[in-house]
């Protein structure tokens, strides 16, 4: 069976243009205007919307290359672009928005997979735990970090949370009092990334220093170093823990390890290689070595048995089942700085142009407005329910 491949085309429109229907709508303005893009591969087209009042409607009217259609409710757009070959995408505005304390500017966030609270950390150390339902009233501020934030992750409890820094700290905080009853030290360069083992019990961490460490939380024993598969000079960017597709497990090697002998450990590298590691022998099972200039591995995600890698200057995102080669690419003309997986069938990425979007039974499902220049930091993809959060790096997040 050959390989799925879908070209995803990317937008991008005016900051403002949600405030620009709204006035219409309202009455307090008859007719106004917002500008829009549309990008596919190494093609882009660039027009105008107008928007104004016809009787008890508000009509969008499209012009040099685009048709528009403005939603009834709550304000969506449906655009096509021929000539681009783009038809009836949905581009809807978030469902809500987080007020995020001490919102200067923020490097990365996690949401508590209970969706009670968030975690932000800032680029000069600031990290702050803050409550989403009442808006914020329980705030926390968790002090420590002598450098900027990299990394922040909930465990699957939501009291209990971990970050990490250039600092090369990682530090575990309560959730209920702030306090930081452990910090893990052993890494020699900044530290990259995070990851979780099911319950906590152990967590790995990515370094620029080379390594992937594995740790024990309620002792703070580092367990293992990965060093990569070619043993050459490369860094680590990102990396995720999935189960086994294959069902083979093979028992911990310590008594500090649990939960680990049915998993998978995939890790990126900064020169566009993957590893990949059963987690219980710390075995290489597959390595895929890059085959392009600039293609970083910015992005891993998983759920269950699914990988979701993103790589390369104008990225693609695999889905990396297989092991060796990818199931399906994604292909965008843009490179990817945010991805999150969900086990409906979603995968939902921003990039470095244009509005995030949500792909869902391979195919773009909607693409999510109202950020407008802020860059996007992050993805949180958890479930039809709860939603997709994406977080904009001048310190706001949107529920979609």
């Amino acid at each position: 069976m050959s390989p799925l491949s879908t070209t995803v085309p990317l937008f991008s429109i005016q900051p403002t243009f949600l405030d620009v229907i709204a006035n219409v709508q309202s009455g307090n303005t008859q007719k106004d205007s917002f500008y829009i893009s549309c990008f596919v591969s190494n093609k882009s087209v660039h027009g105008t919307v107008d928007v104004y009042r016809s009787g008890s409607e508000v009509v969008a009217r499209g012009k040099d290359g685009f048709d528009v259609q403005v939603g009834n409710h709550k304000p969506t757009l449906t655009v096509s672009c021929p000539e681009l070959n783009v038809s009836n995408v949905l581009i809807k505005s978030p469902k809500s928005q987080i007020t995020v304390h001490n919102p200067n500017s923020i490097e990365t966030f996690d949401i508590s997979p209970q969706g009670e609270l968030y975690v932000v950390g800032g680029p000069n150390g600031e990290l702050s735990l803050s409550s989403i339902t009442d808006d914020g009233a329980f705030t926390r501020s968790l002090d420590g970090h002598l450098t900027y934030i990299t990394k922040v992750l909930f465990f699957p409890s939501g009291q209990v949370v971990l970050s990490a820094g250039g600092d090369m700290q990682i530090k575990l905080w309560s959730a209920a009092d702030g306090s930081n009853p452990r910090t893990f030290l052993g890494h020699k360069r900044a530290v990259t990334d995070l990851a979780m083992i099911s319950r906590g019990r152990n967590f790995l961490s990515a370094s620029k220093d080379g390594t992937v460490k594995l740790w024990e939380c309620g002792s703070g024993s580092l367990m293992h170093s990965f060093t990569n598969p070619l043993d050459i000079p490369i860094e680590p960017t990102t990396m995720a823990v999935s189960k086994r597709y294959d069902g083979i497990s093979a028992a911990p090697s310590s008594p500090l390890e649990f939960e680990t002998d049915d998993k998978l450990l995939t890790i990126g590298y900064d020169n566009g290689d993957i590893a990949i590691y059963g987690l219980s022998t710390k075995n290489v099972l597959a390595s895929i070595p890059t085959k392009s200039v600039d293609s970083e591995i910015s992005n891993i995600d998983v759920v269950d048995d699914r990988i979701f890698v993103a790589r390369g200057k104008n990225s693609e995102i695999w889905d990396l089942r297989s092991l060796t080669v990818p199931l399906e690419t994604i292909s965008l003309p843009s490179p990817v700085v945010g991805m999150g997986a969900s086990a409906v069938d979603s995968v939902a990425f921003a990039t470095q142009i244009g509005t995030p979007v949500v792909f869902e039974d391979h195919k773009v499902s909607y693409y999510a407005a109202g950020f407008g220049d802020s860059t996007i930091i992050g993805v949180k993809n958890r479930s039809r329910s709860d939603g997709i959060y994406f977080a904009g790096k001048n310190g706001s997040i949107k529920r979609y």
